[in-house]
């Protein structure tokens, strides 16, 4: 795996984890302090992916400053804009030259994971693949689309491409993960948008290529919306990312009086919560007030937000409210 290089795809608009992403890009949302795009890269980087290429498109600045800052600009990260969104293999074709020496990854930046690639890199190789897409297993009822595959360990359907949904003895969640070849970009026509599963899979799968899966173990959470990113946050403090598990996760550089009552919280920089507060199973942005004696429940709250009284399942920012549901 040393030297590998990896696309994530962060152009996306983010539509449903807004108002939060009229204020920065998905990829750049806070979770327990840090960036979910330098999670990422961290993540594979420790695991010998050396080079990453970042698609941007919907506020492309809060993305590129996480990588100007001292403790991550040692990472070998490039940058591509795309003025339209090209969808998920559009995006891939645009930064050909960067990705078409080698096997490469392809990584989505929504996701918040902790598994190992090498096995499945190991078995991509082996086979002699097009494409294997990272899986875990998932149980009904199904949260996400369901992937099948055959004893052979080929994709056999997704749900939303009309295939057949007669049950098998495991299903799986994709999980934005692929491990791919230069081969591919045979398949995915240039300066247009074009997706990956439903176009560029489907015309290499009809040439007989390779499209297998591969199951893994261990943490995954994409962070499609709000409460997706409550949870996903929760988990981290609870330890399931591999760290000690802690009650809440606060800045240096934010406040809380002694008084103020604190339980699976994460609370960002220069952010302040005033006496007799009770904040409970939420994530607070920078800069934020909560004042004296508010009651904060299931709550994200935005950056530069100043809150009172008592708020339960609620997103909250100076763009806009509305509901924490999935």
């Amino acid at each position: 795996m040393i030297g590998m290089k990896a696309m994530i795809l962060a152009a996306g608009l983010g539509t449903r984890l807004r108002p939060l992403t009229l204020e920065c890009a998905k990829p750049a949302v806070p979770v327990c302090g840090k960036p979910l795009i330098l999670r990422t890269v961290e993540r594979l980087n420790q695991q010998g992916i050396s080079s990453f290429r970042l698609n941007l498109s919907w506020l492309p600045s809060t993305v590129r400053s996480v990588f100007e800052q001292p403790d991550s600009s040692g990472f070998d990260v490039t940058f591509s804009h795309e003025p339209i969104i090209l969808g998920t293999a559009g995006g891939l074709k645009a930064n050909q030259d960067f990705l078409e020496s080698d096997t490469f990854l392809m990584v989505n930046g929504d996701i918040l994971f902790d598994f190992r690639l090498d096995e499945a890199i190991n078995f991509h190789r082996r086979t002699n693949a097009l494409a294997t897409l990272i899986l875990m297993r998932q149980t009904p009822p199904f949260q996400y689309t369901p992937v099948r595959m055959d004893k052979y360990s080929n994709i056999t359907s997704f749900a939303h491409n009309g295939a057949s949904r007669e049950p098998t003895a495991e299903i799986y969640v994709f999980t934005g993960i692929h491990i791919l070849e230069p081969g591919i970009f045979q398949y995915i026509e240039s300066g247009v948008f074009f997706e990956i599963i439903s176009q560029a899979y489907k015309s290499a799968l009809g040439n007989r290529e390779k499209i297998l899966g591969f199951p893994v173990e261990g943490y995954w959470n994409d962070l499609g919306n709000p409460a997706r990113y409550l949870e996903a946050v929760k988990d981290a403090l609870s330890g399931r990312l591999g760290s000690l598990p802690i009650e809440a996760w606060i800045s240096p550089k934010a406040s809380v009086h002694v008084s103020a009552q604190l339980s699976n919280v994460t609370l960002d920089s220069g952010s302040i919560v005033e006496s007799g507060c009770i904040i409970e199973n939420s994530i607070i942005w920078e800069n934020s007030i909560i004042r004296k004696g508010s009651v904060v429940k299931n709550c994200i709250v935005g950056k530069g937000t100043e809150i009172r009284g008592n708020h339960f399942d609620e997103v909250i920012t100076i763009n806009g409210s509305g509901p924490v549901k999935c």
